[in-house]
């Protein structure tokens, strides 16, 4: 979330400036008003105590979090990536490492795979798939011009895929979907040797990201995001609490929120669908709780949800009813932290 990000579309009633139609309007004493409020509000935020000051501030050190912490490295700033989580890498980090991008990156073109921007585009706005039907026709078409360039990315930051295509799948009607190579320290992947590969894309993206100088605080919660007045004004930082500590981090240029999403958080999830109460699972849980800590936090200050899709898809199961007797999460046992190799081919349960 960029720092005049929150200034569009607000509904507070706050002005920006004092206009000549205010002046007008509302008189001296109004105008006299607003100035005032502006002046306490700047001092208001003089009396914030920054325990560390960057550039930008990115929320989560999932997939889009690192990937957004490097880009803000390859532009030259500054940059704190926070996470609550004791290690990297989100629902990434147990994910299959299937990436699906097309438009006829060199790997498509290696296993002659004819694609482009505008057949990505048309497969993802499709009317007769589950996947696409609801689908934003401009959110596809800058997901679509972006693929080649978010391949040529991962490649120069160190992912390697396994050349052999998946697909193709879901509305996609050329294969575009390719494996990473799972990470190559067992005792760093989470349930190693069992699929895993996602492993393979976020460690290469956070070892890239701290060879570049970004900064990673695992085990701090971002709590709060501090804007200038308290529902208004340009975004100054956010509130992490970390052990028993509380620290404010200000952002000079930015606050990124890359935080996992919302369907790990009942009350909020059935927001948009009242049937997915609390038996209904969701994938990665305990590694990833997917709290909606980012989506709340970012609407306390006025932004607004744009296309939660996980709700109104008509296929996928990212949120399921268990299917493990005695089993609290949806998933099939595994280890929260990092083991070695099992003899078995079961990850040890916690």
């Amino acid at each position: 979330m960029g720092r005049n990000t929150a200034d569009r579309d607000r509904t507070d009633g706050a002005p920006e400036s004092v206009s000549r139609r205010t002046f007008l309007s509302k008189g001296a004493v109004g105008v006299g008003a607003v100035a005032l409020t502006g002046v306490a509000a700047h001092e208001a935020q003089a009396q914030i105590k920054w325990d560390r000051t960057v550039d930008v501030v990115v929320i989560g050190a999932g997939v889009s979090g690192l990937a957004a912490a490097i880009t803000v490295r390859d532009q030259g700033a500054s940059v704190i990536s926070v996470d609550e989580n004791y290690d990297i890498g989100g629902r990434g980090m147990l994910s299959g490492g299937r990436i699906h991008l097309g438009g006829g990156h060199a790997l498509q073109q290696k296993a002659g795979i004819k694609d482009s921007a505008d057949q990505v585009f048309k497969d993802w706005v499709r009317f007769d798939n589950a996947s696409s039907r609801y689908s934003d026709r401009d959110l596809v078409r800058v997901f679509a011009d972006e693929n080649v360039p978010t391949y040529d990315f991962l490649i120069e930051n160190g992912v390697q895929f396994i050349e052999k295509p998946v697909g193709p799948e879901q509305a996609s009607t050329v294969a575009r979907t390719f494996v990473t190579v799972e990470w190559h320290i067992p005792s760093e992947v989470v349930a190693p040797r069992r699929s895993r590969n996602g492993s393979g894309l976020v460690r290469r993206l956070a070892e890239s990201a701290r060879k570049k100088g970004a900064e990673i605080l695992l085990r701090h919660k971002m709590t709060s995001i501090i804007r200038e007045r308290p529902s208004s004004g340009k975004v100054l930082g956010i509130t992490v609490t970390s052990e028993g500590r509380t620290l404010n981090i200000e952002a000079k240029k930015g606050v990124i929120i890359a935080t996992g999403g919302h369907t790990g958080n009942v009350n909020f999830r059935r927001i948009f669908d009242p049937r997915l109460t609390e038996e209904y699972q969701q994938a990665c849980q305990p590694y990833v709780y997917q709290s909606a800590a980012g989506e709340l936090a970012a609407m306390d200050i006025g932004a607004s949800l744009w296309a939660t899709a996980c709700q109104t898809r008509d296929g996928g199961s990212a949120i399921t009813k268990t299917r493990h007797i005695g089993c609290q999460w949806a998933t099939a046992p595994w280890s929260m932290r990092p083991t070695a190799p099992c003899s078995s081919s079961r990850a040890r349960p916690v």
